[in-house]
């Protein structure tokens, strides 16, 4: 199993979601985002969280 991700159609956020196959419905998503730039101090904290919370979801 792979963790892909997507940039969603704004541009400011980025997707993760899990890569089962290549058929409908084989791509179910994390529902874990981050933030592609970050602006702010909070924005930055929370994609460090996200990102944790993949690593663990990975394994």
């Amino acid at each position: 199993m792979n963790i892909g991700e997507k940039l969603n159609k704004k541009g400011d956020k980025i997707h993760f979601f899990y890569d089962l196959g290549r058929g409908p419905g084989q791509r179910p998503t994390t529902g874990i985002f981050i933030y592609a730039r970050p602006n702010s101090q909070e924005q930055k904290n929370f994609n460090k969280e996200a990102l944790k919370i993949l690593e663990t979801k990975k394994s």
